[in-house]
């Protein structure tokens, strides 16, 4: 669980921060297409949290898609993987996120059950497992 904790820590930061950058970047643009008339830009308490929801479902997906990892879980050495050991496919990982922020209480189940499954693994058929040396390809030579 601890592990767990400090990588979605570290996962929480990295989506806040891409969150500030993006308010950055919309109030840049503002400013360069009206210098004259330019005011900062804000959001709403409630748009920032939707906004931040949003970007950690895509963040979320996007990386256990592709890597099987977060930026936080391979910081733990953690990767998250379905039924067969790979990394889930989109969809998957995309349901794994939406229920992931939505309903983060579930990730305390690993604690209390045996398998050491959060409510969602346990829902969607993937596991968090360690993996402290992911995969490298060997590089060619280039001649």
């Amino acid at each position: 669980m601890v592990t767990r904790g400090i990588a979605g820590a570290v996962d929480a930061a990295v989506v806040l921060l891409m969150v500030m950058v993006g308010l950055l970047c919309v109030n840049g643009l503002s400013f360069l297409l009206d210098p004259r008339g330019f005011r900062v830009v804000g959001a709403s308490q409630e748009v920032l949290v939707e906004v931040a929801l949003a970007t950690a479902v895509v963040y979320l997906a996007g990386t256990w898609a592709v890597m099987g990892r977060s930026y936080g879980c391979r910081l733990m050495g953690l990767k998250i993987v379905d039924r067969r050991g790979r990394s889930p496919r989109f969809l998957r990982s995309l349901l794994r996120a939406v229920f992931y922020v939505l309903f983060p209480v579930g990730l305390l189940w690993c604690c209390v059950g045996r398998s050491r499954k959060s409510v969602q693994d346990l829902v969607l058929g993937t596991t968090v497992v360690y993996d402290w040396m992911p995969e490298h390809r060997p590089r060619r030579a280039v001649a």
